[in-house]
C-alpha cells in the first residue's frame, strides 16, 4: 500500500479547540472564587452541579454514561464489541480555593478530545475509549486521596473508601448519597491503556522551557495522621510548668517536620499541611491536636529511615511537652514507574508535532499513578506559569492546554487505530 493511501490520522481541529475551551469554562465556572480559582469539594453542592453538567455534556456528545458505586462517573464510547479500552481522565474535585486547571483540564480535555477523535473517525478501531472523573482525587475533603481510582483498581476497598469521614462527622457514602451520586456496580472494563492529561503543578517546564511532560516515575510518599493528646486547661491561672498542651506538642512537630527537609535538601519535601485542635477556644488550653504530615522523596531508604527516626522525634516532643501520641494513620505509597513503552510513544508523538518535550519524575500523586499498578499508564504534563498550583492563581496558558489535547489525539489515534503500538 503507498502511503498516500494511509487515510491521514485525526487532528485537533479549531472546531474541537472550541469545544474544549466551552466546556473547560464551565467547569470554571462551577463553585468559582472571587480570585479566578474553584472551591468544588466532593459531594458538595458545587461538585453536584458539576457532575450534572458533565453527564449531560457527555450524553449530548454520544456518551454512555454510568456512575459506579463509589461516584465515578465513566462516559464510555462503545465502537468495538468485546474490545478492551484506553481509558482517560482525571478528577472534577478541587483543593479549598484551590485552582480551576487541576485535575479538571485532564477530564474536559480528555472528554473533548475523544469526542473529536470519534467524529473524525473513518476506519475501523480495535480498541472502544472512555472517559473518567475519578471520586475525590484531592483528599481535601475525605482521607485518603485518590479514592475513587483506588477502589477501582482493588487498592481500596469500596466498604473502607465509603465510611470516610469528612471533619464534620459525615461518611462519603451519604454524601454521594445526597448528592445523587452514589451508583451502581461498573461491569467489566479490561483496559488496554490509562492516559492522563494534567497541568504540571511546579516549574520545570517552564524552567527548561519545554511545551510538554512525559512522566516516567514518580517519588514515593509517606503519609500520617498523627494525634497528640494532653489535658484541657484554663489558659491564664493554670501553672505553665503543669501544663500538658498538645498544641504546644503540635507546634513542635511542625518545626521538626521542616527541619528534616532543611537537614536533607531538595531530595526530600515535606509539609503538615493540616491541623486539627479541640476545644480550639483562644482561652483554653488545647487537650487535643491532629496533623497530617507528608514526607515525599525518590529515595525510599531515606522515607524508611525517616519513618523510625521521626517516630521517636515525637516520642521525645510527647515526653517534653507531657502529653501522649498516637499514629492513627499511615500510608507509604512506593517510588512507581510508568510504563515505557506509552512514554516513549507520548515523547515520539510530541517530536511529530513538533513540540519540545521531556521525560520528568512526578513529585505529586495522580489517578495515573493508582491506574499504573493495573494497566500500561502515561501522565501528561503542559507548563505550570510558576509552577504554582492548588492556588487561585494557578495558570497555564490557552496554548499549552491545546498542545496537551492535541498530544493525546495522536496517542488515542495510534493505540486505537494501531493497537500494536500499546503492546
Amino acid at each position: 500500500m503507498s502511503t498516500s493511501s494511509i487515510p491521514a490520522r485525526p487532528r485537533m481541529t479549531s472546531q474541537d479547540y472550541q469545544a474544549f475551551d466551552a466546556l473547560f469554562a464551565l467547569s470554571s465556572s462551577i463553585g468559582s472564587t472571587d480570585a479566578g480559582g474553584l472551591h468544588r469539594l466532593t459531594a458538595s453542592a458545587a461538585d453536584k452541579q458539576m457532575r450534572d453538567a458533565f453527564c449531560l455534556w457527555l450524553k449530548q456528545q454520544g456518551f454512555s454514561v454510568h456512575v459506579d458505586e463509589i461516584g465515578n462517573i465513566f462516559g464510555l464510547m462503545t465502537l468495538v464489541e468485546g474490545a478492551p479500552w484506553i481509558l482517560c481522565g482525571s478528577h472534577l474535585d478541587s483543593q479549598p480555593q484551590g485552582g480551576r486547571f487541576d485535575g479538571a483540564y485532564g477530564v474536559t480535555g480528555a472528554a473533548a478530545t475523544i469526542a473529536a477523535l470519534v467524529r473524525q473517525l473513518s476506519e475501523k478501531t480495535a480498541r472502544n475509549l472512555a472517559v473518567v472523573n475519578w471520586t475525590n482525587e484531592e483528599g481535601a475533603r475525605f482521607q485518603p486521596s485518590l479514592t475513587g481510582s483506588s477502589v477501582f483498581t482493588g487498592a481500596l476497598s469500596l466498604k473502607h473508601a465509603l465510611a470516610c469521614e469528612d471533619a464534620e462527622g459525615v461518611t462519603l457514602q451519604a454524601a454521594l448519597r445526597s448528592i445523587g451520586y452514589d451508583g451502581n456496580a461498573l461491569p467489566p472494563l479490561p483496559l488496554a491503556a490509562y492516559l492522563e492529561l494534567h497541568v504540571e503543578q511546579g516549574p520545570h517546564l517552564e524552567q527548561q522551557q519545554k511545551q510538554i511532560g512525559v512522566v516516567t516515575e514518580t517519588w514515593a510518599a509517606l503519609k500520617w495522621q498523627v494525634t497528640f493528646c494532653g489535658e484541657q486547661n484554663h489558659t491564664g491561672p493554670a501553672l505553665m510548668s503543669r501544663r500538658r498542651d498538645a498544641l504546644l506538642a503540635a507546634a513542635l512537630t511542625i518545626v521538626a517536620v521542616r527541619a528534616e527537609a532543611d537537614r536533607h535538601g531538595e531530595v526530600l519535601h515535606t509539609s503538615v499541611g493540616r491541623l486539627e485542635t479541640a476545644p480550639n477556644s483562644p482561652n483554653v488550653v488545647t487537650r487535643e491536636a491532629t496533623l497530617f504530615i507528608e514526607f515525599r522523596s525518590a529515595d525510599e531508604a531515606l522515607l524508611q529511615q525517616l519513618r523510625d527516626s521521626f517516630s521517636q522525634q515525637m516520642q521525645s516532643i510527647a515526653q517534653q511537652t507531657a502529653t501522649d501520641v498516637s499514629l492513627d494513620r499511615a500510608q507509604f505509597r512506593p517510588r512507581q514507574q510508568l510504563d515505557n513503552s506509552l512514554s516513549q510513544l507520548a515523547l515520539a508523538q510530541a517530536e511529530k508535532l513538533g513540540f519540545s518535550a521531556m521525560p520528568m519524575r512526578s513529585v505529586a500523586g495522580h489517578d495515573a499513578i493508582s491506574l499504573s499498578y493495573h494497566c500500561p499508564s502515561a501522565l501528561l504534563f503542559v507548563p505550570s506559569v510558576n509552577g504554582l498550583s492548588h492556588n487561585e492563581r494557578e495558570f497555564t496558558a490557552e496554548q499549552d492546554l491545546h498542545r496537551g489535547l492535541d498530544v493525546l489525539m495522536a496517542m488515542l489515534s495510534e493505540l486505537s487505530l494501531a493497537p500494536e503500538a500499546a503492546e
